[in-house]
């Protein structure tokens, strides 16, 4: 969908519809975030998305609009975007001058499209995000339905084609129709495969876009969640939240997606058995209640031997890979070997026990499948002596036997898929519900033109209920334009301090306020991307140098990304990569840098924002006498206009700042200015 439109033109139509729907305090955040001035379609999707606002963007068609209860936002290529709505079965469009006039749909060009709310956001999230989020595509059923419909008719053509050859060309002695029959059965057949190519096709297609929203959805709430849920979450599980989506796609593509479409059409080779055989048809019937109770004992039998140890022997690979320096410093690995061996050979053990059974499961529902084919035949000859059918009859229902036991031992055999599945709707509809850091207090945008004010209010800050505070009763003001060095011991609470001020983790009394209000006013995306941070431990990504910077400002130049090196203290650096911002980081699958040089480029990406608010957290730690001075003039030229605020154990970088705050054990024990010792 290409939708060329004037950025500041979406942005006013956005702000238009929110105060159209009564979203007064979101319409006026909007107006005034600086940060959204160059809208793209993108961003016009990601803030209904930010808001909580269900909608959905469809090409405009008559009856599209029929249901829309809210006002809706129209898109054309080459026209810029409008707000309009339904009244009394008439549409009508919003002037600039906020009043509405008649519009006629009736002409429009086929690539205008249209943004429809379906549903304004409420405190409770909907226990159903799953399904909701699944209708919104509900274009790919009645193609999916009508394609295997015509693929189940047209896939009876080989059956009639072989009940005709028997019954009419050889029992009748008829060869001159066999190249008519034959004829037909072709045709027939290329349609069915013609179908099934189709089909195929479209459901992967549909199963690639399911996973790809449920990609972006989950993607988009874990970064809206508070970072204390993060961590206290765990990777392995953000990790197995993404892999859900995986899990919608292996469903509906493939051969096994295609078969479990296929399962109610088996209902037109049970009409054909009856028609052909009449109560023949009870034949497969029977069969399939008893397949039914034989495959749910052996799935309760399989059940019983999943293996229990997976979680626990990952563990110890984990353990291995995180300790592995220790532990062959230790020079005693007899120990974790003899933990390791015993896992790995209980593992072993129940893989192999799983797999038997899985085996025998497989061996009894393929031996079912046969002996239904064979009880088939047998009450088929009986009928045929009785010439209650035709032999060609006959070995017709044999083959579409075939067409109802290959789905049904599919649909048995992916129970596990069905529980997967089932698992995977349930946790993606409780993350969804969980409570991002965005609500409809949060919408202040911060002033951006000058140095804030930053004062701590009593703040306490735990990281679980069995530990001492991180931080106790923080209470001190940093004025606008001051450099503010945060010192003490380790695990004195600096870190803990720095996020605070950023507002990433919330202590559980007390307040942090910066221009005195209070940081759960602001907008979080907007206030982290006013402020300006620099973490202890040096984080990059996989590519280029120029892309580990612009992380922090997409349009940046190459003379304000060097400029920020240098500002960093990173001249050498630049030097050994010969001033190549497209050197790339990870060569070989490590990274090139060391810890000290990753830790230039965090500051290089803070320095690169040109905030008013700078959060440094051991800046210089372990660099050259060069590096050192240079950031000590790029913190000189900040004084005044950029509020700092740095942790350092540094003593010559201490000196710099226009006063300290010392931390022991989580309290402040001296805030002022720097004493003589």
């Amino acid at each position: 969908m290409t939708m060329e439109n004037s950025s500041n033109n979406l942005k006013d139509t956005l702000v238009s519809l929110l105060q159209q729907l009564g979203m007064y305090r979101y319409a006026n955040s909007l107006a005034h975030n600086e940060q959204k001035n160059e809208l793209t379609m993108v961003d016009f999707v990601e803030v209904l998305r930010k808001y909580k606002i269900s909608f959905s963007t469809l090409v405009l068609e008559s009856h599209v609009l029929n249901k829309s209860i809210h006002p809706f936002v129209v898109i054309t290529d080459n026209e810029p975007a409008y707000i309009a709505r339904r009244r009394n079965n008439e549409y009508e469009k919003l002037q600039d001058d906020e009043q509405w006039e008649t519009v006629c749909f009736n002409k429009i060009k086929k690539k205008t499209h249209v943004v429809i709310i379906n549903k304004l956001p409420s405190k409770k999230e909907s226990v159903r995000s799953f399904s909701e989020h699944m209708s919104k595509r509900t274009k790919w059923y009645r193609p999916v339905f009508w394609l295997s419909l015509l693929a189940s008719l047209t896939g009876l053509a080989v059956p009639l084609f072989t009940m005709s050859v028997y019954d009419r060309v050889i029992g009748g002695q008829a060869p001159n129709v066999l190249p008519v029959i034959a004829m037909g059965a072709a045709l027939a057949l290329s349609i069915f495969i013609g179908t099934r190519l189709i089909r195929a096709k479209l459901l992967a297609s549909v199963s690639n876009k399911f996973a790809r929203d449920l990609s972006d959805l989950t993607f988009s709430r874990l970064l809206s969640l508070p970072l204390m849920v993060l961590s206290r979450v765990g990777l392995s599980n953000h990790i197995a939240r993404m892999r859900n989506a995986e899990k919608v796609r292996m469903l509906l593509s493939g051969p096994g997606g295609a078969g479990l479409v296929d399962l109610p059409f088996t209902l037109i080779a049970f009409a054909a058995i009856a028609f052909l055989s009449g109560w023949l048809v009870l034949v497969p019937i029977i069969m399939l209640c008893i397949y039914y109770l034989v495959i749910k004992l052996l799935n309760r039998y399989t059940q019983a031997a999943t293996p229990t140890n997976a979680n626990e022997y990952q563990q110890s690979i984990n353990s291995l890979s995180k300790n592995l320096l220790q532990l062959k410093s230790s020079g005693n690995t007899q120990v974790w070997e003899s933990d390791f061996y015993r896992q790995c050979r209980e593992q072993t053990r129940e893989n192999f026990l799983f797999a038997k059974r899985n085996g025998l499961k497989a061996a009894v529902a393929q031996a079912l499948s046969m002996l239904t084919a064979l009880a088939t035949v047998f009450t088929g000859i009986f009928l045929v002596l009785n010439q209650s059918t035709t032999p060609g009859a006959l070995i017709a229902c044999v083959m579409l036997i075939w067409r109802i036991t290959g789905p049904a031992q599919l649909a048995f055999s992916s129970g596990q898929k069905f529980e997967m599945m089932k698992g995977a709707i349930t946790q993606f509809d409780h993350f969804m519900q969980a409570s991002t850091e965005f609500n409809e207090m949060r919408v202040e945008q911060p002033t951006t033109d000058k140095a804030p004010k930053v004062t701590f209010n009593h703040l306490t800050l735990r990281f679980g209920a069995d530990t001492e505070p991180a931080l106790s009763a923080i209470d001190f003001t940093i004025e606008p334009g001051e450099c503010v060095a945060v010192i003490g011991p380790n695990s004195s609470g600096k870190s803990s301090l720095l996020l605070s001020a950023l507002g990433v983790i919330e202590g559980q009394s007390g307040f942090v306020t910066v221009n005195d209000k209070h940081l759960k006013q602001y907008d979080p995306e907007s206030f982290r991307h006013f402020a300006a941070y620099s973490p202890a431990q040096g984080d990059l990504f996989i590519g280029t140098l120029a892309e580990n910077l612009r992380v922090a400002k997409a349009d940046a130049t190459d003379d304000e990304l060097i400029k920020a090196m240098k500002d960093a203290g990173a001249t050498a650096l630049l030097e050994v990569l010969n001033n190549d911002l497209n050197a790339m980081l990870f060569p070989h699958g490590t990274s090139a840098l060391t810890a000290v040089e990753s830790s230039y480029v965090n500051v290089a990406r803070a320095l690169l924002k040109n905030s008013p608010l700078l959060i440094l957290d051991e800046p210089i730690a372990n660099r050259n006498p060069y590096a050192k001075k240079a950031f000590i003039n790029t913190l000189d030229e900040l004084k005044g206009n950029t509020t700092v605020i740095f942790s350092s154990h540094d003593p010559d970088l201490i000196k710099v700042a226009d006063k300290v705050v010392i931390l022991d054990k989580g309290s402040v024990t001296y805030c002022g200015p720097i004493p003589e010792q």
